[in-house]
């Protein structure tokens, strides 16, 4: 994956909290939507039907990769998708809070 961009600070699988950060998280949980908003922008030198783009298996890489800790809609608010006619190919993901 080239060009991954994160701007925000992602729930990483597998980590304790801190006791003495538990409430803390608890309250900001319930004022702001800590869920993650995924971008993926395809780059190809031929435009697809706008169906044809897809991320599945680049979201998966970053749940095995630990980036996110699950794909669920408890972490994930939307997956948006765009393209542009270029070159050289590429697929851009950008993480975003869900509060952008």
């Amino acid at each position: 994956m080239n060009g991954v961009k994160n701007n925000t600070t992602i729930p990483v699988a597998d980590l304790e909290q801190i006791a003495s950060n538990a409430a803390l998280a608890t309250d900001e949980a319930e004022t702001e939507d800590s869920r993650i908003c995924i971008h993926v922008h395809s780059v190809r030198k031929r435009l697809t039907d706008a169906d044809g783009i897809s991320a599945k298996a680049a979201i998966d890489g970053l749940v095995n990769a630990g980036i996110l800790a699950d794909d669920s809609p408890e972490i994930v608010k939307q997956v948006t998708y765009s393209q542009e006619k270029g070159d050289p190919e590429e697929t851009i993901i950008t993480l975003t809070s869900g509060n952008h």
